[in-house]
């Protein structure tokens, strides 16, 4: 049996994921968390409860929604604005591998969006993207050619989702795919708060030639709730800052994935 100090470190973590999850998706329901957690509605609401209580989301009748969803979209603001230096220089190189020509692939957040900040020097460019802010960025330049996916709204990333735009990719085929990811570790792969955009992923990296995760250093070695399943020989490179350590290298250059350092 668990100790007292153990079962209160379990609820702060459960509350932990459960605020990633509606920082990734906008709103959770009370019944998606209980199946998640496999806890009773009672608990689950109280877990909500508490993270209205503490100023980090807004409850409605069977779920709950971020508090500052509204604002933030429509100030076109991301929800993750945290390590934006070292998401500007993984921006900076990223963008050093887009060749005239190409068809790119972009998925949303706001790394990649640091990549559209560097790429005035690129000329005839096709650009697939489920992200809104990245499309509504590139749309003016006259020589890049803009493809939006359809499906659902997810307003903390600005980005489509679900079948809809995971469908999309089935008869794309790009050179390039630059890929977001909530957590990244050499024996768990990539890891995700919440399993709504896993089948849109796996969609885009079928549809590209090489593969590009980008993401700062505080995402290597963590791990998130739901895994992407997906072979790590489906990942060419992973595109990180300074932070990496020699060792972290090493493992995934082992794993076949050639680690670029900003």
């Amino acid at each position: 049996m668990k100790s007292k100090s153990e079962q209160l470190a379990d609820v702060r973590l459960r509350r932990e994921k459960i605020l990633e999850m509606v920082r990734e998706d906008g709103t959770v329901t009370v019944k998606a968390l209980t199946a998640a957690f496999g806890l009773t509605e009672a608990t689950i609401r109280t877990d909500l409860r508490t993270l209205q209580q503490r100023g980090l989301v807004q409850r409605y009748h069977g779920g709950a929604t971020l508090l500052a969803g509204k604002q933030n979209t429509g100030a076109m603001m991301l929800e993750r604005q945290i390590h934006l230096e070292q998401k500007d220089a993984i921006g900076r190189l990223a963008a050093r591998y887009i060749e005239n020509g190409d068809t790119v692939i972009f998925d949303s957040g706001t790394t990649t969006t640091a990549i559209t900040k560097y790429m005035a020097h690129i000329k005839r460019l096709s650009v697939i993207t489920t992200a809104v802010n990245i499309a509504l960025t590139l749309g003016g330049e006259p020589e890049i050619n803009i493809l939006l996916t359809g499906g659902s709204f997810k307003f903390p990333t600005l980005s489509t989702s679900g079948d809809k735009a995971a469908g999309f990719f089935e008869n794309v085929l790009a050179e390039k795919l630059f890929l977001a990811t909530a957590c990244i570790s050499p024996r768990s792969g990539l890891s995700f708060p919440s399993e709504t955009d896993i089948k849109l992923k796996l969609a885009m990296i079928n549809a590209a030639s090489e593969v590009y995760v980008v993401a700062d250093s505080s995402k290597i070695d963590k791990v998130s709730m739901f895994a992407l399943p997906c072979e790590w020989s489906k990942i060419d490179y992973l595109i990180t800052d300074s932070g990496i350590t020699p060792s972290q290298v090493q493992a995934f250059e082992t794993l076949g994935v050639r680690v670029l350092i900003a």
